[in-house]
């Protein structure tokens, strides 16, 4: 009897151990799924951290090339075709500019050097008596004769006795007889004849300091010069001589305060009005 109690009792064990070791195996498989799904969603995690850092890390180096690159200053920017186009225009211009200039220049040295700008076509002066503006300026010849006909007039051109003795009583009553007064006459270059000129400068008449003219008398004593010492003298005035004790006339450069700056405040010039 006891034999057979004995199986049934071995046959329990075997159960037992069969469950519990089944009841383990499911226990260690459950275990080990979870300890595996864990490290799964951790590698996961770490992956996920490592491309976001990454993406963060490149987006501010981007950030960085940019503001680098706006602190670049202009220069070190590579050229655009634009731009360069823009330069090499501007280059052209200015060149074009300065050869006008040049030109402009040189047109007028000739126009000075070349000949003669007396013109013959321009009728004999009127030789009456008008009115006149004693102005006192230390401006040059060039200068007096623009701001005459600014004024409506022009420098005055004296063509009898009889007008010249109206001028200096006028300027005497005045008291002006320390002025030295610009005249409307000049010569051109390279030559040594005196016309009045006209309201374009261009000269006309007769010759004022021919041996024939009525004026041959007014100029002072070894005038016209033409020249002082290496100071050209083209154009005329009139003042009071005390070493002749009379009004006469002198050919003088154009700007005569350059000349001598003693003569500052009694330089002026004589404007005439047809009206």
């Amino acid at each position: 009897m006891k034999k057979p109690r004995n199986n049934r009792n071995l046959k329990i064990v075997i159960i037992v151990i069969i469950c519990l070791t089944f009841i383990v195996g499911i226990g260690a498989g459950i275990g080990a799924g979870t300890y595996i799904s864990n490290k799964k969603a951790q590698k996961m995690e770490v992956t996920k951290l490592k491309d976001t850092a990454l993406n963060d890390s490149s987006q501010v180096k981007g950030d960085g090339a940019e503001k680098e690159d706006d602190k670049k200053p202009e220069a070190d920017k590579p050229e655009t075709n634009d731009s360069k186009d823009d330069k090499d225009s501007g280059s052209g211009d200015n060149s074009q500019n300065s050869s006008q200039n040049k030109d402009n220049a040189d047109n007028s040295s000739q126009s000075q050097n070349q000949g003669s700008t007396y013109d013959a076509s321009v009728p004999a002066d009127d030789t009456g008596i008008h009115r006149y503006e004693y102005i006192i300026s230390d401006c040059t010849w060039q200068e007096a004769f623009q701001d005459c006909l600014n004024r409506g007039g022009y420098l005055v051109r004296i063509n009898s006795s009889k007008e010249y003795e109206t001028i200096r009583k006028e300027i005497s009553r005045q008291k002006m007889t320390d002025i030295y007064f610009k005249l409307g006459g000049r010569r051109d270059n390279q030559s040594q004849d005196y016309y009045w000129v006209n309201q374009d400068n261009k000269l006309f008449g007769e010759k004022l300091n021919s041996d024939d003219s009525w004026c041959s008398d007014e100029w002072m004593g070894g005038e016209p010069s033409f020249q002082d010492g290496n100071l050209e003298e083209k154009y005329m005035d009139l003042f009071f001589y005390d070493g002749e004790k009379r009004f006469v006339w002198n050919d003088v450069p154009d700007d005569m305060l350059a000349a001598e700056p003693a003569y500052s405040g009694k330089l002026g010039y004589i404007c005439e009005y047809e009206d």
